[in-house]
């Protein structure tokens, strides 16, 4: 069998993985943060463990073809690598999952070490297969409606990754819990000093994270899709999956089933539920922006220094579950204050947009930038 004929099912299978695991992820979140019964069964652990599978099979099947194929194009199997590394960690943490869960039900921390693996292997999965996919796509000047419609799926994914390591990195109580710092008990009764502290401390670098990790993707985006409005169907992916399983499901079990709640989010009444709602609409509306950033974004000079300065706070505003619960969307003074980390990540990612280009997709020059290397 011709392992080059295989290249896009496989990232196809692989990146179809990638987004039903942050998907999973996201709305699994949600779930604890409203304080809904958790056991391993679950229907968000059911579309997370199905991502798992379907990465875990991809990246397995593209190793093993990797080793029949020619040298030449060995550098497009990268992925693959890395994904199934990923996945061998999460084959790993999934049985251990299973285990905390009988032992100790409940479980609201994300930063636990069982949910720590799964994530760690996520974004390894997501990030092998970016790698492979924009490669794909990078390669074939006449790229098929399904290689362009899987780049747009795997950069909207990496999106949601990057947003979800933040979150991940700031979680404060599972910090706390993880490393034994604070008693259980404590963590619940709010009277854990390490967890304000952290939260302090961690606030303006997570900013910066989210903000870099967003430009980045943003700035990939209009660099590999290869067209205007590439972008903005990027944004309109990591916009939907915030919608739906974040600030969707959120105000829908408040306002129309009733949750028992969590120490995360203890207000949940219908009230709690209508100002969520209310968000939504002015949420959506971020992709006006991103219209705008789309034509910006492919020009140089000027314009592109005013797409890296956009760049990072949008895409921080886009993580609608941190910019929410953060506060973002109820601005004070303070919220001028917190611009600057937000600015300054995507400066950063201007900065090494170039480096990042060349690391990920070999040093070669999209379409978009001045023409292709015919495919071999």
């Amino acid at each position: 069998m011709d392992a080059e004929r295989l290249l896009i099912p496989l990232y196809g299978l692989g990146v179809a993985g990638a987004f039903l695991q942050i998907a999973g992820a996201n709305w699994d979140v949600s779930s604890h943060v409203l304080g809904i019964v958790d056991t391993f069964f679950t229907p968000p652990h059911l579309v997370l463990y199905l991502g798992i599978f379907l990465v875990l099979l991809a990246g397995f099947v593209g190793v093993w073809f990797e080793t029949q194929t020619d040298a030449k194009l060995r550098h497009f199997f990268t992925g693959f690598r890395v994904a199934f590394a990923g996945s061998l960690i999460q084959l790993v943490a999934g049985p251990l999952d299973l285990w905390w869960h009988s032992v100790y039900g409940f479980d609201p921390f994300l930063f636990t070490p069982t949910h720590s693996m799964l994530i760690v292997g996520l974004a390894l999965g997501g990030v092998g297969m970016a790698v492979g996919t924009l490669r794909l796509l990078q390669r074939n000047n006449d790229s098929t409606r399904l290689l362009k419609f899987l780049g747009a799926l795997i950069l909207g994914t990496l999106w949601l990754d990057v947003n979800f390591v933040v979150l991940w990195l700031a979680n404060a109580q599972g910090v706390a819990y993880t490393f034994r710092v604070c008693a259980p008990q404590a963590i619940f009764a709010r009277s854990c000093a390490f967890v304000g502290a952290y939260e302090d401390a961690i606030y303006l670098p997570a900013l910066f994270l989210d903000a870099l990790g967003g430009a980045v993707v943003i700035l990939l985006a209009t660099r590999t899709m290869g067209r205007r409005g590439g972008l903005t169907s990027v944004a309109a992916l990591v916009v939907a999956v915030n919608v739906t399983a974040n600030l969707g499901f959120t105000a829908y079990m408040l306002l129309y089933v009733g949750v028992p709640g969590s120490f995360y989010f203890a207000a949940t009444t219908r009230t709690a539920g209508a100002e969520i709602a209310s968000i939504i609409p002015s949420y959506l509306a971020l992709l006006i922006p991103v219209l705008l950033l789309d034509a910006l974004a492919w020009r140089e000079g000027r314009r592109a220094l005013v797409a890296s300065l956009v760049a990072g706070p949008l895409s921080v505003f886009i993580d609608g579950r941190f910019s929410f619960f953060s506060g973002l969307w109820s601005p004070d003074v303070a919220t001028l204050l917190y611009l600057l980390p937000m600015i300054l990540g995507g400066l950063v990612a201007g900065g090494i947009r170039g480096r990042l280009e060349e690391a990920l997709l070999s040093g070669r020059v999209p379409a978009a930038l001045g023409g292709l290397p015919e495919r071999d």
